[in-house]
């Protein structure tokens, strides 16, 4: 058996057609293309394309919204499982990140955690969809109740919908804003990227400008308008979307539903295999979500095995299997303990879940017999060093 990769995105002859359409125009950075794009994500979502603003990534409209939403000074609360970008933006804001416990079921942020360290400086929650699974909504409830800002990191939910409704449509969810992540390794993709949704005026107004230096007008419309020069009204970033990347996104839309099918082959060829298994734990649905499937996750019954999780990440590296832990909890990073000097008893779950889980691969093209081979390795190993 080749060595079966963690990850590998899935690239289509629609690809090599639009980015080719894009490099033959003329126009590589931010412009036409971002048009289309900006309209096709709004027609998928459901939602009016005045509300979609790309970015260069999930961290840099994460930065854009602290910015926007005037969060300087305030706290923010985060889970303790998701990657850095939400801590990192809020103290390049000048706010200060809260850490919160996550559910042990879930890895989504507990609710009761977000109740005790709400005060009156918090100034935004930061929910996340961690693997594509939803949190517990009250979250939202308690925040909208005092007047706080919520502000969901959808990179692992492009697909998401819950109680029916797409991850995105900011207005039937009722929450402020939604970012996601067009990274490489998420389940629509162009490489890097992402996208801020809101519908608060002020706040679109601003990120569209903050976006790219704080101009009144970009390259494209200073083009198509026949402008000489601009004005810079807003201290701003540089995080615009290049229509290269505009044009990928626009090809893998037109299958993501063919690659979302395939996601849950994957998914669903792993329960099938892995079931009957009582060494390990598969992942939990919440009940209102269909979940994008971006991550498939084990957690190892840690008391039944004879060895630890990182030797049972190499032992499947050894054979041949890609693997990775999402994530490590923020507060266990250096420069982070350093700044938010934890108090461990505050997050057992989050303990607990770092010492278990595994990520297993889940992406479209791979097969039924690469999902048998490392179905059959963990049922091997968990024979092999059962306590």
């Amino acid at each position: 058996m080749k060595k079966i990769p963690f990850y590998k995105p899935p690239i289509t002859i629609n690809d090599y057609f639009e980015v080719f359409k894009t490099i033959s125009s003329g126009w590589l950075t931010t412009g036409k293309r971002n048009f289309e794009f900006t309209k096709k994500l709004a027609e998928y979502l459901g939602i009016d394309e005045r509300n979609v603003v790309l970015v260069s990534s999930c961290t840099a409209g994460l930065h854009l919204l602290f910015d926007a939403f005037e969060l300087k000074g305030k706290e923010i609360i985060v889970p303790a499982i998701t990657f850095i970008s939400p801590v990192e933006m809020a103290l390049l804001v000048g706010a200060t990140p809260t850490i919160v416990d996550v559910e042990y079921d879930y890895v989504t942020i507990s609710l009761e955690e977000v109740e005790k360290k709400i005060s009156n400086k918090t100034g935004a929650v930061i929910p996340t969809y961690y693997g594509g699974n939803s949190y517990d909504r009250r979250v939202l409830e308690v925040a909208n109740a005092k007047g706080i800002v919520s502000i969901e990191d959808a990179a692992h939910a492009f697909g998401t919908k819950v109680d029916g409704v797409k991850v995105g449509n900011v207005e039937r969810l009722g929450v402020d804003a939604t970012v996601f992540s067009f990274y490489a390794t998420k389940t629509l993709h162009t490489g890097e990227g992402g996208a801020v949704i809101t519908s608060n005026e002020k706040v679109l107004d601003k990120i569209r400008k903050t976006r790219l230096h704080g101009m009144d007008h970009n390259a494209w419309s200073r083009y198509q308008n026949n402008l000489v020069g601009y004005d810079i009204t807003e201290v701003g970033f540089k995080y615009n979307f290049p229509d290269v990347l505009a044009s990928v996104g626009i090809a893998q839309l037109k299958v993501f539903g063919k690659m979302q099918k395939e996601r849950k082959r994957v998914w669903d060829l792993y329960f099938k295999y892995l079931s009957d298994l009582d060494t390990i734990r598969l992942p939990r649905i919440r009940e209102n979500t269909e979940p994008s499937y971006h991550l498939f996750t084990i957690r190892l019954n840690t008391e039944m095995w004879s060895i630890d999780k990182l030797t049972f990440i190499k032992l499947l590296n050894d054979r041949g299997i890609g693997t990775s832990v999402h994530f490590t909890p923020i507060y266990r990073f250096t420069k982070y303990r350093e700044i938010l000097k934890p108090d461990l008893s505050e997050f057992k779950n989050s303990e607990k879940i770092f010492r278990e889980i595994v990520s297993l691969p889940i992406y479209p093209s791979l097969s039924n017999r690469e999902i048998e081979y490392i179905c059959s390795v963990i049922w091997d190993l968990s024979k092999s060093y059962r306590r």
